[in-house]
């Protein structure tokens, strides 16, 4: 290996000297009632710019009355993807982090205000015949089978590239009144950490970068399908096992701090979820993939009691493409929507695959399309508009 000259060692070190520089003028603080008090209503989502007052989510004069208190997001998981054992394609992860910053507008401008990315990613959809890619599996399975997607390194200390990344990313949505919804950990690769102690290190490390920068604009998902049964996740089940430690350990960081983010944890799909993660939470997080509009609908009923918001986090219905999976999108919209504190789409396959995709198409319309993709994503977010928007937008934003 070279020797590090005194002029990389001194990149380094301006570059974690960057990092460790809190960004100020935020402009949005996201909280949830049961977070604020009794004078609050403690299922719905408030959120307050320059510490002004708080008020419920889309309470603006452009926004439905009925929207009061919801909060309606996309989940695009890769967006600070990096996988440090590819080699068949190039990619390039700033660029692909600035490509999902480039199409926020689009979606503040179809009422979505939050958007959700992961610390270790999602399964990218490796394929030869999608990408040319054959490996797919989980970092456990090794370099020249695996992927190694992780902010973290096997001690628990997060990596530069990934903060970089991350900041760029929360001060873009920061900007524009938006959230981000952060996962930490994926079952796909919380074995790149070496040990349980690494991964409440983990825990520990990136909440209190963000507590030290200053992001108010953030709901902290722990773990992303904690529940999950079988071997999917590693170190004998430490993260299932131990989940609402890890949200307090995460929630200790906050002690002395001015301010404090939601944190909670998703389940798998079960929709169901244990009293005692849930009174250590700010917020009950559900996924549905899988699951019937009604079926979803109950599920957030029956969770009623918790007195918290309860908001599905990752949602997607069909093959991505069909008028029949669209119609079970807008149902899941509207049952969340009615019933919940909002629901979550994940636009499938285009932003979960590699080499992934960000941008809505520019029509909605499916029969015939060149990008049936892109007019299935450009479809459900018209659909997500018109239950949030007075006037929903009838064009993109210019890029």
């Amino acid at each position: 290996m070279a020797p590090i000259s005194p002029g990389m060692k001194l990149c380094a070190i301006s570059l974690l000297c960057a990092l460790s520089a809190p960004v100020t003028g935020a402009a949005a603080e996201i909280a949830t009632g049961s977070m604020l008090g009794p004078r609050y209503k403690a299922e719905r989502f408030y959120i307050r710019a320059s510490r002004g007052a708080w008020a419920e989510t889309y309470s603006a004069g452009q926004y439905k009355r009925t929207a009061r208190g919801k909060l309606m997001m996309l989940r695009v998981s890769q967006g600070l993807f990096d996988d440090e054992w590819l080699t068949e394609r190039k990619f390039d992860p700033d660029a692909n982090t600035d490509a999902l910053i480039a199409s926020l507008d689009d979606y503040k401008a179809h009422g979505v205000l939050a958007i959700g990315v992961s610390l270790q990613g999602e399964n990218p959809g490796y394929s030869a015949q999608a990408n040319g890619i054959s490996r797919k599996g989980p970092a456990n399975d090794g370099e020249k089978l695996g992927r190694l997607v992780s902010a973290f390194e096997s001690d628990g200390t997060v990596k530069a590239p990934w903060l970089a990344r991350a900041q760029k990313l929360l001060k873009a949505a920061d900007e524009r009144g938006m959230v981000v919804c952060l996962t930490y950990f994926d079952p796909a690769q919380d074995e790149a950490l070496e040990n349980s102690r690494a991964i409440v290190a983990a825990v520990r490390n990136m909440t209190r970068w963000l507590v030290e920068q200053d992001f108010r604009n953030v709901v902290i998902e722990v773990a992303n399908a904690w529940d999950l049964e079988g071997d999917t996740w590693d170190h004998r089940r430490f993260i299932p096992r131990n989940i609402a430690n890890l949200v307090m350990e995460a929630r200790e960081e906050f002690n002395g701090a001015a301010f404090t983010l939601p944190i909670g944890a998703s389940t798998g799909g079960s929709l169901s979820y244990p009293n005692s993660l849930a009174r250590v939470c700010d917020l009950v997080l559900l996924q549905g993939g899988g699951r019937s509009a009604g079926d979803k609908a109950k599920g957030v009923a029956q969770l009623s009691s918790y007195e918290r918001a309860v908001w599905l986090v990752e949602d997607r219905n069909g093959d991505g493409v069909s008028q029949a999976s669209l119609a079970q999108e807008f149902a899941s919209a509207d049952a969340l929507f009615r019933e919940g504190a909002g629901w979550s789409y994940t636009p499938w396959p285009q932003s979960l695959r590699f080499p992934f995709r960000y941008e809505p198409g520019e029509s909605s319309v499916l029969d015939g399309s060149d990008d049936p993709e892109g007019a299935y994503f450009r479809a459900v977010l018209e659909h997500v508009a018109s239950l949030v928007l007075k006037k929903p937008p009838t064009t993109l934003a210019k890029r």
